[in-house]
């Protein structure tokens, strides 16, 4: 027998069950700030760049699993409302002329099974609606805490820097040899 962690909830099971996927729905920019991958202020095309920068992570993050994430961000002015597409093996869906929050109210209601989905957000708006209809509830630490324990090493991608590094001067880079190539040689100790 083996135990199958599932958020907030612990399951006993034999070899021969298999453990049904939970479909963890989540308040996208929520999760995006929560991990560090938006700041307050972006160059043009910079939270374009950092919401699929943190779609390719939870892609990543969750590459042998079979749970299934879905993704709601919000674009309540956006052109056009927008169906749920696919980016490597997420759902991710925009709100449209309303809140990701009230999106995913909407879908938490249409689901005929709530133990089998989480809700994933700090909002506690959010985590209310998903407790009433008795999802289970996680936040947003406590879902990155998941799915890095799983994964070593599956963290969330550092910020990119706003501005690109410079490149070392020939004194930087002398001195950077100097300190970090050959270890220097210690005065030989005398013996007590």
């Amino acid at each position: 027998m083996g135990w199958v962690f599932i958020p907030r909830t612990t399951i006993r099971i034999g070899r021969s069950a298999p453990r049904c996927p939970v479909t963890f729905l989540i308040d996208g920019y929520n999760l995006l700030h929560a991990v560090g991958l938006a700041s307050r202020r972006f160059p043009p095309k910079g939270l374009e760049r950092a919401r699929t920068r943190f779609l390719d992570w939870l892609a990543d993050a969750m590459r042998e699993r079979d749970d299934i994430l879905r993704v709601v961000f919000d674009a309540q002015n956006g052109p056009l409302p927008s169906s749920e597409y696919g980016h490597r093996g997420v759902r991710v869906r925009f709100a449209y002329r309303q809140t990701a929050d009230e999106l995913i109210d909407e879908m938490i209601h249409a689901v005929p099974h709530p133990a089998r989905v989480t809700v994933v957000s700090n909002d506690g708006q959010v985590q209310d609606a998903g407790r009433r209809r008795g999802c289970p509830v996680l936040t947003c630490q406590e879902f990155v805490d998941w799915l890095i324990d799983d994964h070593p090493g599956a963290g969330p991608p550092p910020p990119e820097d706003d501005k690109p590094a410079a490149a070392a001067t020939p004194a930087e880079m002398a001195a950077w040899l100097e300190a970090f190539s050959v270890p220097r040689t210690s005065p030989k100790r005398r013996p007590r």
